[in-house]
């Protein structure tokens, strides 16, 4: 994906549609859908929202198998019931929750034994009681019917587009889905069996995004013109096309586009933000700080745009700009304060140093597997001139494998000077 598809990613999963798969109980869905989410590139706020709903999820597939397991239980099938009980425990994340299904696996029989007389008993039972389910497990999550996925999928599209899509031809949507699975190549055929009246704007989109993606950059450009010349202000064809444009250098052209939906009055927010991260792959830096300022000007609010912005911003030395839409971030962890960002940032000017501390200590406990933050509590501890400590710190922190190689540099640059 390129610069930009990272900025302003969309796609099947978002976490609208993981808010819907909770609001309408598919747990098993939203817990996949969850799991997916958190190996995307997002900010630090949409990762507390994914995680929290992903405990939904699994609390609500562990009481689900919880109450099959009681069921079955009551009509003596104890060795089915376990099964519903161990998936549950794997599962659930609330307390009480725990506890319940923890009393349930101590009333099942070590040894049953079971009569004949017990046996016509239970099947008898099992006629008349409902049929067993089958193990709710997100491993094994589809995501409903073909008509449930594609309403999942639209969710993350622009409302004004999803009655059209729920609209199209059966060859149409079957394209769709297998282009959303992630089966680009099963996709294209269908794609191309598409009759030409439905060979509309959002075909020529999914068409063009469906050949950037699969590396065939030179006959996706053509496709995504076509989707602009019948709709203008389709702005999905326009972010799809404009990392293309980027990625085969075109970068004139890419600005000359964006210039153009400027002109016609197509969503300036989005149109400066998407020349900001140009000029940034340009390291046009001042032009890349004044269209990051006129992006927020217009309410571009994304906080993945709000990151790029302050940094350019800071890049050019336009600090109180930086500052004041890093104070514009969610404060991190539960009991609010200072966003991680803001933080960083201050730690880089040495300002706030107790409050950084803070946020950095409570970012360990709510996050230890992630060394990033030992080493800013390292930091920290040097910049507040505590030496000792932030040594000992920095030594443990500068060999973690896990830490990002960026930043394992960092620390051993820092590392030399002290010691030096």
């Amino acid at each position: 994906m390129g610069f930009l598809g990272k900025i302003f990613g969309r796609g099947g999963d978002s976490i609208e549609g993981l808010r819907k798969a909770i609001e309408q109980k598919r747990f098993a869905d939203a817990k996949l859908l969850a799991e997916k989410l958190t190996d995307q590139s997002l900010n630090e706020a949409d990762m507390v929202e994914i995680e929290q709903l992903r405990i939904v999820a699994g609390d609500g597939l562990a009481g689900l198998n919880l109450e099959e397991a009681l069921g079955l239980q009551s009509c003596g099938l104890f060795e089915q019931a376990a099964e519903h009980l161990h998936l549950a425990q794997e599962q659930v994340c609330n307390a009480e929750l725990g506890k319940k299904i923890e009393q349930a696996i101590a009333a099942e029989p070590l040894v049953p034994e079971i009569s004949s007389i017990e046996e016509e008993r239970l099947a008898a039972c099992a006629s008349c009681s409902p049929q067993t389910k089958p193990l709710l497990n997100d491993e094994d999550a589809i995501f409903g019917d073909d008509e449930s996925q594609l309403e999942l999928i639209l969710t993350s599209y622009p409302a004004e587009l999803v009655e059209r899509y729920a609209g199209k031809s059966e060859t149409f949507k079957a394209a769709f889905l297998l282009s959303h699975a992630g089966k680009d190549e099963q996709a294209l055929p269908l794609w191309k069996q598409v009759e030409a009246v439905e060979q509309d704007d959002i075909y020529w989109f999914e068409l063009g995004a469906l050949l950037g993606r699969t590396g065939n950059q030179e006959e996706a450009c053509p496709a995504l013109e076509t989707a602009l010349e019948k709709n203008p202000e389709l702005l999905l064809a326009v972010e799809a096309l404009v990392p293309i444009l980027q990625d085969l250098g075109d970068y004139s052209l890419a600005e000359e586009r964006l210039q153009q939906f400027l002109d016609q009055g197509v969503d300036s927010a989005f149109c400066y933000a998407q020349l900001t991260s140009l000029y940034v792959q340009q390291q046009k830096f001042p032009d890349a700080a004044e269209s990051a300022r006129q992006a927020i000007a217009a309410g571009n609010l994304d906080p993945r745009f709000m990151l790029l912005a302050a940094s350019v911003l800071e890049h050019v030395g336009a600090m109180d700009a930086a500052e004041n839409i890093l104070r514009r971030l969610p404060a991190s962890g539960c009991g609010g304060g200072t966003s991680l960002p803001l933080a960083e940032f201050w730690l880089r000017q040495k300002r706030e140093l107790g409050t950084i501390l803070d946020t950095f200590n409570a970012a360990c406990r709510e996050d230890p597997e992630d060394p990033r933050w030992q080493l800013r509590v390292a930091q920290t501890y040097l910049a507040r001139n505590w030496i000792k400590d932030g040594l000992k710190l920095l030594r443990v922190v500068v060999n973690d494998p896990r830490l990002e190689p960026e930043l394992a540099r960092e620390a051993a640059q820092l590392l030399a000077e002290q010691q030096g």
